[in-house]
């Protein structure tokens, strides 16, 4: 077993809900409120939809997990897909750069009622899972090199559910090293004009790394050298590989960089839409003649580098679009689900907005990032005079972050359509102390 394959089962059996430092107990509660929020504000989504067309029922009661927003019960790596889709699909769900860990807990939802476990355990499952993302992406930005974020987040749900499930040191070694090799995804998921597969890849990658649980749960072996072993993970990215070590210290723990999200927009793009917001309370749209942007270079690449940008034509491409997000944000002074319905980025109106907005990579911006967001945007008027939006570190940045009463606003207002506002207020008083549940299953059955 390679080192780093080792590090992790240690960490995975071995962590204990008292060690978690309070900081991140709470950047946990947080975590699984605002996923959960995202998750039932996108409960009929597409690729939901799809996923749950396509789900069976469980080999057995211990292999069933549950679908989100219901009672429903099918076979654990269908629902795990379901969820995930549901937490993604608004692209609203928190962002780290190089990804978006809570994708990885829909694999975790999906099991945690069926199994019966408590508020402590999830927190713990959860803790686990996000650790092992964050430190695939220190180790090896995949985003950087070619490939998607489906293997950080494939270990991460193995390594979680491998916990929930009591799997033991070697069985959960097992689950990571499947999990991670059989989930290399390429970066040309979110490359051009976005598909679907935009919003289902990590729900993918959760699929499988449930099965990978169960299997291991049922005797496979995996490679034992995943990472640092010849054609292992390391082999695929630059040198040096250096994967962080785990620890038991606040500052030993990822979870609370996690950035939350203000704006349901991919998360550099959030200081897009403040940009947009400002600039529209001292202009307006149809007195500009231009709009030149600075942000540092993988937000250019990422959602100001190709043609596409300019013409949206799909919901995964507006809301990754910064001259579409910022103009959204410039004409309606805010920017919610309604932007990103083919009606909105259809429509032809928008285009003369977007075509007179450029951007280019800031040497200030570049400094900064990734610990940093920094964007400008430099607008000029029919009159010669310009207007400028700095945004810096945008709310729900690290820096900035949003409070737990932001977190439940923004919870209210994606789960009421749904739920109703007294149900709603139920879930949150239920969630708010899920760490004193001794069975998660009520906390899942209020959000049905």
């Amino acid at each position: 077993m390679d080192a780093v394959l080792k590090s992790i089962a240690d960490f995975a059996t071995g962590l204990s809900y008292e060690e978690i430092p309070d900081n991140v107990k709470t950047a946990a509660k947080e975590r699984l409120i605002d996923s959960l929020g995202c998750a039932l504000g996108a409960a009929d989504c597409p690729t939901a939809k799809i996923g749950l067309s396509l789900a069976g029922p469980a080999a057995s009661p211990r292999a069933a997990g549950r679908v989100l927003g219901s009672r429903t019960e099918v076979a654990a790596d269908a629902a795990g897909f379901v969820n995930s889709c549901m937490i993604r699909y608004l692209d609203f769900n928190d962002t780290f750069p190089g990804g978006h860990p809570s994708d990885l807990l829909g694999g975790l939802y999906a099991a945690a009622p069926v199994l019966g476990i408590s508020g402590k355990q999830l927190i713990t499952a959860a803790v686990i899972g996000y650790e092992l993302f964050f430190r695939h992406i220190e180790a090896a930005n995949p985003s950087l090199n070619g490939f998607d974020q489906g293997t950080a987040i494939a270990m991460g749900v193995a390594a979680g559910l491998s916990r929930m499930m009591a799997l033991s040191h070697e069985q959960t070694a097992h689950a990571v090293s499947i999990a991670t090799v059989g989930n290399l995804q390429l970066r040309a998921t979110r490359s051009g004009q976005l598909s679907m597969w935009k919003g289902a890849a990590t729900a993918y990658a959760v699929r499988s790394a449930v099965f990978s649980v169960h299997l291991a749960a049922q005797g496979m072996t995996g490679p034992d050298g995943p990472f640092l072993a010849r054609d292992g993970l390391a082999d695929h990215y630059p040198k040096p590989f250096a994967w962080p070590p785990f620890g038991n210290q606040p500052d030993h723990f990822y979870m609370p960089r996690a950035n939350l999200k203000y704006w349901p927009v991919s998360y550099q793009m959030q200081a897009a839409a403040w940009a947009g917001i400002e600039l529209g309370k001292r202009v307006k749209a149809e007195d500009l003649v231009s709009i030149k942007v600075e942000c540092n270079a993988f937000a250019k690449f990422e959602s100001g580098g190709e043609p596409e940008k300019w013409d949206p034509q799909t919901k995964g491409t507006a809301d990754h679009s910064l001259p579409y997000i910022l103009a959204w944000g410039l004409m309606h002074g805010q920017i919610d689900e309604s932007a990103f319905v083919p009606a909105a980025y259809l429509d032809p109106a928008m285009r003369p907005l977007l075509n007179r907005i450029t951007v280019e990579a800031g040497e200030e911006m570049e400094k900064v990032f990734p610990g940093q967001v920094h964007m400008r945007a430099t607008a000029t008027d029919n009159a010669g005079k310009t207007h400028v939006a700095d945004i810096l570190n945008p709310i729900g940045h690290k820096m900035n972050p949003m409070t737990m009463e932001d977190i439940k606003d923004k919870f209210r207002r994606l789960a009421a359509p749904r739920l109703g506002d007294q149900r709603v207020s139920r879930a949150l008083e239920t969630w708010e102390r899920i760490e004193g549940e001794k069975n998660t299953k009520a906390a899942f059955d209020a959000l049905a």
